[in-house]
């Protein structure tokens, strides 16, 4: 068989798992699918880029950091974790810069859910071009029984392993991009970063640039170790181990992109931005006390405050922040959901105000310090309300 012919069997075989995944993770979406070719063209550049690099380093071996590892570190442990972390390093780094220039020149990345989907995407890229050169090879040198356990195991964990590294760092780069807004929603609820404080003072530049810059290092080295994980154990034949790595990763993917603050809309139009009835000293007053009640996990009046802030400030992020997160916190099971989904619907009729004043009142009642009998009287006069407004809504 001719090498032109095994190349393009090997395209079609890598192509086949490509097509799966891009199913799997976008049937249900909506997405340019110019955009999606682009991006996806961008990871099959990334493995371009990466042996690009390695072919400088053979024409400058004094700046390859492979060639320092293999002179300067003797134990086979050691040296293996090195050269899986430099390995990381380099795919993670190319696969994201790619993001990141499609991204800088069409604004890409939307929703920090965007910045996850388009990461996989490219990873999906990368498994594409490097599958091929592995099933030739494989095609080559191995018998049937080799090529179709590669053909399985490529096409399903190497593939997801790409994936789940380039989501993760794509999740962090995608509060990076957004983090004026998300370090604003972290001060109200008073949060602490020591370590953003440090780059703050370290490189002399504002806390929402030094938070930046501390998600995308954070995002990186969350990458890196399930990637250096990954390749050492794969490495000892360690399979079982192997595959419960990327399972854990997928699942935590998925649970990332199923969280509402990932699919917020945070890239606004300054033209049609619609300015803010409030002075600002009133809205910080009141994003200091809805910061207070999220800690008090008081969900429910979080999501109060922040429907009654987006009619005065429809387009502040911050406020969209809190209630996205204040609506992931509340239990599906907890008795005031359908209430809470009534009230925040589209379509919100006289019968659902009652019904979710019904449950605040309920709500400030249990927290009165009355005795018990007192406690009792009052349930019953709000139910009887309740129920006297029932009966005016059915007539």
């Amino acid at each position: 068989m001719s090498t032109t012919i095994l190349w393009i069997i090997s395209g079609i075989l890598a192509l086949v798992p490509v097509l799966i995944w891009l199913y799997i993770l976008f049937k249900d979406k909506k997405h340019n699918k110019l955009m999606l070719a682009l991006v996806f063209s961008g990871g099959i550049l990334a493995t371009l880029a990466v042996f690009g690099i390695q072919i400088i380093w053979d024409y400058i071996p004094e700046v390859d950091p492979f060639r320092w590892v293999e002179n300067n570190i003797s134990d086979p442990t050691y040296y293996y974790v090195s050269i899986f972390i430099l390995v990381g390093i380099l795919e993670e780094i190319v696969k994201q810069g790619m993001i990141r220039v499609v991204d800088r020149k069409t604004v890409l990345i939307q929703t920090i859910n965007d910045s996850i989907r388009f990461s996989l995407v490219a990873a999906l890229g990368f498994a594409f071009a490097e599958n091929i050169v592995y099933f030739q090879t494989v095609f080559i040198h191995a018998p049937i029984q080799e090529i179709i356990v590669t053909f399985l195991f490529r096409s399903i964990f190497t593939a997801c392993a790409h994936m789940v590294f380039s989501g993760i760092f794509g999740y962090f780069y995608g509060i990076a991009k957004f983090s004026i807004d998300v370090s604003r929603h972290r001060h109200w609820q008073g949060k602490i970063y020591f370590g953003v404080h440090a780059i703050g003072r370290i490189f002399n530049i504002p806390f929402a640039r030094a938070f930046k810059e501390y998600k995308i290092l954070q995002g990186l080295m969350i990458a890196l170790v399930f990637h250096a994980i990954f390749n050492y154990m794969l490495q000892l034949n360690l399979i079982i181990p192997t595959i419960l790595v990327v399972i854990i990763g997928f699942i935590y993917l998925l649970y990332l992109l199923r969280r509402k603050a990932g699919n917020l809309i945070l890239v606004s139009d300054i033209e049609t931005k619609k300015g803010s009835t409030m002075n600002k000293r009133d809205k910080d007053v009141v994003l200091e006390l809805m910061g207070m009640w999220f800690d008090q996990n008081k969900y429910v009046d979080v999501l109060h405050i922040c429907e009654r802030l987006l009619e005065r400030d429809p387009d502040n992020n911050v406020v969209k922040l809190f209630k996205a997160k204040a609506e992931d916190k509340i239990d599906k099971e907890n008795p005031y959901n359908k209430a809470l989904n009534a009230v925040l619907g589209k379509n919100r009729t006289a019968k659902d105000v009652n019904t979710i004043n019904y449950y605040r009142q309920k709500i400030e009642a249990s927290k009165k310090n009355l005795p018990a009998d007192k406690k009792n009287r009052l349930f019953k006069i709000i139910d009887a309300k309740k129920k006297k407004m029932d009966d005016t809504y059915k007539l």
